[in-house]
Order: C-alpha cells, then structure tokens, then sequence
C-alpha cells in the first residue's frame, strides 16, 4: 500500500492546487446504485484501465448494501479493497450507521449484524476506521496525494431524505467539487460529461450530515501498491 498522512496539512496553503487524479464522471444506473457509482468514479480515476459496467455496479451494490441503509462506507471500503485499493473510513459514531433509514426494529437490528460484520472484516483487511468526521482540509490533503474521497450527503428523492454518496474531485479554500451519481435528480447514463459540482463550504458542511444525529460518514480510497 501506498503510505498515507495520518494528518492534514497545517493550513490551506498545504493543500490547495491541482488534484493528483483526474475523477471521471459515472451516473448511476439504478435510484439506489449511488455509492457503486461513486466508487466507481474513484476506482477509474485511480485505475483508468478498468471496466465500467452494469454488472460491476449491481455487484458492488451487492457487497456494500446495509438493505435498509443503502450502501454504506465500510461496505463501499470492503468493496475496493478487495479489488486492490486501498480504503480508509470516517464514521461519526460508532453504533448503527444510517439508523434514521430504518422503518422499524427489524430494519434496524438487520443493519446493525450487517455493520458488524463488516466492521469485523475491516479490522481483517487492517483499514483504518476512525470515529470522527474529518475536516475538509483533510480530505483535500488525500486528495493531493492522490487519493479519491466518497462523501456521504442528504438528499430529497421520492418523498424523503436518505444518504446519498458523491465523489469529490476538488477542495479549496472555498469551494468543494463533487461528481454527483444523481445528475439534475435523474438516473443518469455511464460515462456521462456533467460538470462536477462547486459548493461553499458552508453548504457542503450542512449537505454532508444526516439525520437526527448529523451523521457523517466518508471514505478516501487509493490504488495499492
């Protein structure tokens, strides 16, 4: 693997300029296939080589769902790492992630034996997990270093506000830059040329946590060595 900074760089001055990666865009296939996409989005910045498809997005969804939860990041991490990439993860609290998604007990119960077990084979793989939400000069140091961070953010679709997942593609002093999976609200076509999204950081701070709780959760991902 590739050495990472534990760190982010004492001040802006650090980190802004051009990002090592270049993201391409990938919509998302299906209304709940927005972390594949987004991981994909990482995973082909990172690896310009590899083959974008339908079936890899269904199978990474496969991997990552929570059910009840959508994908969430330790799934999203697990995913990548088995292909060679390599994964740190930011959660803002240790108990069951995207809780709030739940409809009932059950739902939730089903989540949590599903986060247990992937925070058991986390801790196989040897990715990092840490509880904290990570300051965006943080992320703009992996992403100087050539790493591709996958942010979760809230959305409104069909009558309610779930997690959603993005690719950030730049950070600087003021604005972050996001490839969106869910271009313009729709399901977008692979390989689409939509410009990534500028947000303050202000608004990006609010979009990126969820529910009662302010849940964040993201992940930077590398290509190992």
């Amino acid at each position: 693997m590739t050495n990472r900074p534990e760190k982010p760089a004492a001040n802006w001055k650090d980190t802004t300029g051009i990002p090592s990666v270049s993201v391409p865009y990938v919509g998302q296939a299906r209304r709940f296939t927005c972390g594949p996409a987004s991981l994909i989005m990482a995973m082909r910045a990172l690896d310009p080589m590899l083959e974008v498809s339908e079936a890899l997005e269904f199978e990474l969804w496969r991997e990552a769902t929570t059910i009840h939860g959508g994908c969430g990041p330790l799934g999203l991490a697990l995913a990548a790492h088995r292909r060679a990439f390599g994964a740190r993860v930011w959660m803002s609290h240790d108990g069951v992630f995207a809780g709030d998604r739940a409809k009932d007990a059950a739902e939730r119960e089903t989540m949590a034996i599903l986060q247990k077990r992937d925070r058991q084979e986390a801790s196989e793989r040897g990715i990092a997990v840490t509880i904290d939400t990570p300051p965006l000069e943080e992320l703009a140091t992996y992403l100087r270093d050539g790493a591709v961070p996958i942010v979760m953010v809230n959305i409104d679709f069909e009558g309610r506000n779930i997690t959603h997942w993005t690719a950030v593609t730049d950070i600087d002093t003021a604005k972050v830059w996001v490839n969106d999976p869910l271009a313009d609200g729709k399901v977008s076509q692979a390989h689409s040329t939509d410009r990534p999204l500028a947000i303050d950081h202000q608004r990006f701070e609010s979009w990126r946590r969820f529910g009662q709780r302010a849940e964040t959760g993201c992940l930077a991902l590398w290509k190992a060595k």
